[in-house]
């Protein structure tokens, strides 16, 4: 398995179980989620859909880091040497912008235990941590550590609206938001990086920016901004 297929891997599994099953009360709560093609693209009719579709969370979020603190308890009890890979959220489907910039969701986690050579992936809702599967693996990159990671979620998503998110989402009309704390050194760069996406889907575009998690810094946007 290459170097791609595993993070796109990690992402997925944790999408699934962990993110995909709370935001079940969400897709049976809100049957009228399904959205027609928009035939006008004023402000106007993009607001009243996105206050038809903004959800109501069934569980009270935490920022990322908060949520790590436990996760990281409950990944030390499954392997004393764990260390962090990933962290992921995504934010159900016509969140508003004030309730994305809070950076607050139910956060999945992905640990190594290089000593074990597995994978562990733990889901934290609220203040509870649980932990979901684990998979053999031996990674191909060195881990970086989370005593780098500075930019909390909230942070992270303030910076995302900042340099192009808000337009999208006003652009856009209807979207969903994920993102995700990479601590593997894909890039060969030393950075523990963030990447956070919105997908509308009225357009069917995205809009992707990655920023260093360690200084803010905001490597690249995709589209530029």
């Amino acid at each position: 398995m290459n170097r791609l297929e595993w993070i796109l891997g990690i992402i997925l599994v944790v999408l699934l179980l962990v993110v995909g099953a709370l935001s079940l009360t969400f897709w049976f709560r809100n049957d009228r989620t399904a959205v027609s093609p928009p035939v006008a693209n004023s402000a106007t009719t993009i607001a009243q859909r996105a206050d038809d579709i903004a959800p109501t969370p069934a569980y009270d979020g935490r920022s990322a880091i908060t949520a790590y603190a436990q996760a990281r308890n409950a990944a030390i009890n499954w392997q004393a040497d764990a260390q962090i890979v990933t962290a992921q959220a995504t934010w159900p489907q016509g969140a508003t912008a004030e309730q994305i910039r809070q950076g607050q969701e139910s956060w999945g986690f992905t640990f190594y235990s290089p000593a074990a050579q597995k994978i562990g992936v733990f889901s934290v809702v609220e203040d509870e941590a649980q932990f979901v599967s684990e998979g053999d693996h031996e990674a191909a990159e060195p881990l970086l550590s989370a005593s780098g990671w500075n930019l909390d979620s909230d942070e992270a998503i303030t910076a995302f609206l900042a340099g192009g998110g808000s337009r999208f989402l006003n652009e856009g009309g209807v979207a969903t938001l994920t993102m995700a704390l990479l601590a593997n050194d894909v890039e060969g760069n030393g950075r523990l990086e963030w990447q956070i996406s919105l997908f509308s889907l009225q357009t069917g575009n995205a809009f992707t920016m990655r920023l260093d998690a360690t200084s803010g810094e905001i490597l690249s946007t995709n589209p530029e901004s």
